[in-house]
């Protein structure tokens, strides 16, 4: 029941305010979220193995921590952390942060923002951002970066994924968006000066930071492939998303960069989702495709203007509101790892009552 009451109230306030999120709302939601996510006591499935990682930065320092190839950011969460005594707490609390703030601002600059942010509640709220505390991070600044990119901010947006890349390494394959957004376009010059400026990028980008971090990173996830349970079903709903977005993509009322940006997005879903059914849905087709999670959000916010399928817009939320609350009872009642979940604890909440 406590993850529904916070999905129940997107959807309350949804109905009643159709309009962009005010700054005052947004804030507010920001702070609920914090709270929600960063304040919880042994909710996540990884939680004890963070709270190890905790309580090693005592006798760790920054360097030990970086050696063990873990992203440079997180390692220095941990280490203030410890040197603050802020525990647990503080590395979920900044995280939370983060995540939170780059989720809001993100779906503040979409067409119905409260439907992405009720898209984003059942998995990218209660799951990623509880489960995986430092990609979530790196997610929110990608998110942050998707907004740059949509309005031909590019440097910004290159600028934002080294940031997110910081927090979790893999976050460096949203380059890949820039990159099929380019091949698209291969034949102008411009886009050959942008696809070799993007080499280059990544190039000198990789030898200086990422070069052991990657090695690490692809010997975790890639070399000894991990079976992520129930991740075909969550890349099939990706794919679906794509498939709707390329179909009826001339009646979205977005700009035409908006356009390349959610191509690019839907064609990497599409062949990540391809290349999972040949090697089983692994925990790093699965770590990957949630860069790629945006375009769920994209396409929940703007498909209810197009009709699609003679479907009123009133209609389209109204099945929103449904499918997602299906997605938040299903994942809760059947995924696996799901008891790290249950019941939802929250240190205020425990100390208030």
């Amino acid at each position: 029941m406590s993850y529904l009451i916070p999905y129940i109230f997107l959807v309350l306030i949804s109905i009643r305010n159709n309009g962009r999120l005010s700054k005052f709302t947004s804030i507010c939601i920001w702070i609920f979220l914090v709270i929600f996510i960063g304040f919880r006591f042994e909710v996540g499935a990884d939680w004890f193995n963070y709270n190890f990682f905790i309580e090693q930065a005592e006798n760790s320092s920054y360097l030990e921590f970086l050696a063990r190839a873990m992203s440079p950011a997180y390692a220095y969460l941990l280490v203030i952390s410890d040197k603050y005594k802020w525990g647990i707490y503080g590395l979920n609390i900044i995280t939370a942060l983060i995540f939170s703030g780059g989720l809001v601002y993100f779906c503040s600059k979409l067409k119905n923002p409260y439907l992405g942010l009720i898209a984003s509640y059942p998995y990218l709220i209660v799951v990623v951002s509880m489960g995986y505390v430092t990609q979530a991070s790196a997610i929110g600044i990608q998110l942050v970066g998707l907004t740059f990119y949509q309005n031909s901010k590019f440097k910004a947006y290159y600028l934002s994924i080294l940031l997110a890349s910081l927090f979790h390494t893999s976050a460096f394959l949203c380059l890949l968006i820039p990159l099929f957004d380019r091949l698209r376009l291969i034949k102008k010059k411009s886009s050959l000066l942008s696809l070799s400026t993007l080499g280059i990028f990544f190039g000198i980008f990789y030898i200086t930071f990422l070069n052991k971090i990657i090695s690490a990173y692809v010997n975790s996830y890639f070399g000894r492939q991990y079976e992520a349970d129930g991740s075909f079903i969550k890349l099939l709903i990706l794919v679906i998303f794509a498939i709707i977005f390329l179909y009826q993509r001339d009646k979205f009322k977005i700009s035409n960069q908006q356009k390349n940006l959610l191509f690019s997005l839907s064609t990497l879903s599409i062949l990540i989702f391809l290349y999972s059914l040949t090697i089983k849905a692994t925990v790093s087709t699965y770590r990957t495709s949630l860069y790629f999670y945006s375009l769920q959000l994209y396409v929940t916010s703007y498909l209810p203007d197009t009709k699609f399928l003679k479907i009123s817009t009133k209609n389209w939320k109204i099945l929103f509101y449904g499918f997602n609350f299906l997605v938040l009872i299903i994942w809760l009642s059947f995924a696996n790892h799901s008891s790290h979940w249950l019941p939802y604890k929250n240190i205020l909440l425990e100390s208030f009552l």
